[in-house]
């Protein structure tokens, strides 16, 4: 008998989400309209057949083979109410990548029987140099919209920001990717950006976040991100349009940011955090530095962050300087070296989790230097402090100053420390520890990276991790290069990232052998513990008085 309200128990078996969200997962991709669609073709072949001529390249759709009538879009109603997420990406250069011509959409915004398309969408991208016909699938159910901005003639990138605002007003997450300077767009982003009060992250490109768009987020009531991608599919914005960095910032600014990426002159950082308006709730903080700057300028944006930004978790400082215009060649970048008595003012952030720092030079530390900061920081879940010139000297780096005992205070002290990072120089002698001053071994380590270290002979170097890494720790070599700076490593460096590569490869091997090592010690440990417990009954049985043991060996009770 069916239960109350059902005609049947698979009725209300299917009334459960859970169960037919795993029931869906097991259908092939083509016949699974539900939730996530990634292949938009799949979606409009549910209207009518896609015509794609013999004479285009592969998966090359310029129109339906019929005209759309009432009963397509009856049809298409029962799949459309599944709809969350729809992503449309074309890549000219993938000729597998589906295109959707003109007139595929235009006949869609025609014969259409209602303005939302798809009613329950929530997540719109869409990657395709015809930005136009993004506005056929928006819709006030939108709360994340992902767009490639390309300029044309025939519509502006104006009228997209006023199709946007209008057609999608409660956005919280807004992601432009384009290659152009933003100056060119800035007046009109400005706008788009005052009439989405729900805002809560704004996503560009390299080099866009200007002084008057950043004035313009500081008003929004919600917005807890702003960000920017150095990523190739992000695109990337001209320097010039960050050369100066000085938003006007009134009272009340940013009530709501926690999370900042930006990229620009580091003076200009350190006036925008130690403002009388600066965002006072920020818990992540990163930095593009674009140009060098010397010491004592890191030390004193250090010293601002750590006076302003007292709730700071995770804090990122890199050094890229953008690559020159095509057709002039790349120069080395010099920056004078770091010491940790210029990082010092880092300690005031006593909650910060996350440090993360590239220079183009090399970092001066001493052990000592280290046992102040994994003492100072035992909450620290990642750090990394690496050198990073850009372009790659054709030399081979000066020696770093610290050896690998440099892991040892934060394996003593930094029991949560999941990613590390070093320069260090492996090549030094004694790399072994002795049994008195071998450290428990990293609880949590995941990843340990070693960038351009020198290193000698991979095997007295896995030998030595292997007693402090635990199992499933990744060794990581070469140097962390943002998408778009096009590094060409040097043939020195080939020899190193080779031998750091063999480390990574035995270092599996070496850690399960110390563990079967430990486990057989421990064992050991115990036997012998036992058999000195049975040797003190011994001799005390022996200091017993004649007549105290009966015939059996056992004590008599008096």
């Amino acid at each position: 008998m069916a239960p109350t309200g059902y005609d049947s128990t698979m009725q209300r078996v299917l009334e459960i989400p859970e169960i037919v969200e795993l029931i869906l997962r097991y259908l092939d991709p083509k016949d699974n309209i539900n939730n996530a669609v990634d292949d938009i073709t799949q979606l409009l072949r549910l209207l009518a057949p896609l015509d794609a001529p013999l004479a285009t390249p592969p998966l090359r759709y310029c129109t339906f083979t019929r005209i759309l009538n009432a009963e397509d879009w009856r049809r298409f109603e029962r799949y459309a109410r599944r709809v969350r997420r729809l992503s449309y990406v074309r890549d000219p250069k993938d000729l597998m990548s589906p295109y959707l011509g003109a007139r595929v959409l235009d006949e869609i915004a025609r014969s259409r029987t209602s303005i939302n398309i798809l009613p329950i969408l929530t997540s719109l991208e869409w990657h395709s140099d015809e930005t136009r016909h993004s506005v056929v699938f928006m819709s006030q159910s939108v709360r994340r919209f992902s767009v490639y901005l390309h300029k044309c003639t025939h519509y502006s990138l104006g009228d997209h920001f006023k199709d946007i605002s209008a057609r999608m007003p409660s956005l919280t997450y807004l992601d432009f990717v384009f290659s152009f300077p933003v100056r060119t767009i800035e007046a009109d982003l400005v706008t788009l950006i005052g009439e989405l009060s729900h805002l809560k992250q704004l996503t560009l490109p390299s080099y866009c976040f200007t002084s008057k768009i950043v004035e313009a987020l500081s008003v929004l009531p919600s917005l807890g991100t702003i960000q920017f991608e150095f990523n190739e599919r992000q695109g990337r914005g001209d320097p010039a349009d960050i050369a100066v960095f000085a938003p006007t910032l009134r009272e009340g600014a940013f009530p709501a940011l926690w999370d900042v990426n930006l990229s620009t002159h580091l003076p200009d950082m350190t006036r925008f955090v130690s403002g009388p308006h600066a965002p006072s709730h920020l818990t992540s903080l990163y930095v593009h530095l674009p140009w060098v700057v010397p010491p004592s300028t890191i030390t004193e944006y250090l010293t601002a962050v750590g006076e302003n930004c007292k709730l700071l978790k995770m804090l990122y400082i890199d050094l890229f300087v953008p690559p020159p215009p095509e057709g002039v060649s790349s120069q080395p970048v010099y920056a004078e070296p770091l010491a940790w008595a210029d990082l010092r003012p880092l300690l005031s952030c006593k909650r910060l989790r996350v440090f993360e720092l590239s220079w183009a030079s090399s970092i001066v530390m001493t052990q000592e230097d280290v046992e102040e900061i994994a003492s100072s920081w035992p909450s620290l879940q990642n750090f990394q402090l690496n050198c990073m010139p850009i372009p790659v000297p054709t030399n081979p780096l000066p020696a770093p100053t610290l050896s690998l005992h440099a892991l040892l205070p934060f394996a003593t002290h930094c029991p949560d420390l999941e990613e590390l990072s070093l320069d260090v120089d492996a090549t030094a002698a004694g790399l072994a520890f002795t049994a008195h001053d071998a450290p428990a071994p990293f609880r949590k380590l995941a990843r340990l990276g070693f960038g351009l270290s020198p290193i000698a002979e991979s095997g007295p170097v896995a030998l030595l991790l292997s007693q402090i890494c635990p199992l499933g720790c990744e060794v990581r070599q070469g140097a962390r290069v943002p998408d778009g700076f096009n590094v060409v490593f040097p043939d020195w460096t080939y020899e190193l990232l080779e031998l750091w590569a063999e480390v990574g490869r035995v270092l599996p091997l070496l850690v399960r052998l110390r563990m079967q090592e430990r486990a057989r010690r421990t064992e050991l440990e115990r036997e012998v513990e036992d058999l000195r417990m049975r040797c003190r009954v011994l001799e005390e049985r022996g200091t017993l008085p004649e007549g105290a043991l009966n015939a059996d060996g056992s004590c008599l009770v008096l």
